[in-house]
């Protein structure tokens, strides 16, 4: 696997990053648990997903499925470099949406919670 270093933050990723949107709505648990380990073993440290993925399940399924795979251990959050995304609206209320600081603060949170970690490597503005 080829590494690249992302900007000037110190971190090497991996020149292929796994996306995850499609985590959820079109591909099971299971399997996504499955492409995440495979992706792994293969040296792809880069992953991606955003606080909106997760289609006709809901927002956020997309970010559960990959805090569930950090949660089953064998260090698998600290071998990722993880990256997701804020912007697209998590409720109806005027400050649920875009790059506000209460929404950037309440989604930052709620992303943690769902993705099971303490940190998020690349937080970037979605769509």
């Amino acid at each position: 696997m080829q590494y690249a270093h992302l900007g000037r933050t110190g971190l090497l990723v991996s020149r292929l990053c796994l996306g995850t949107m499609n985590f959820g709505p079109q591909t099971s648990e299971a399997d996504s648990h499955a492409i995440m380990d495979h992706a792994l073993a293969q040296g792809i440290n880069f992953f991606d997903t955003a606080n909106q993925y997760g289609g006709q399940l809901g927002a956020g399924i997309s970010e559960q499925i990959v805090g569930r795979w950090f949660a089953q251990g064998g260090g698998r959050c600290e071998k990722v470099v993880l990256a997701t995304k804020v912007y697209e609206p998590m409720g109806t209320r005027p400050n649920e949406s875009k790059l506000s600081a209460l929404h950037i603060r309440h989604a930052c949170e709620a992303s943690l919670r769902r993705l099971q970690t303490d940190h998020i490597d690349l937080y970037q503005k979605g769509a």
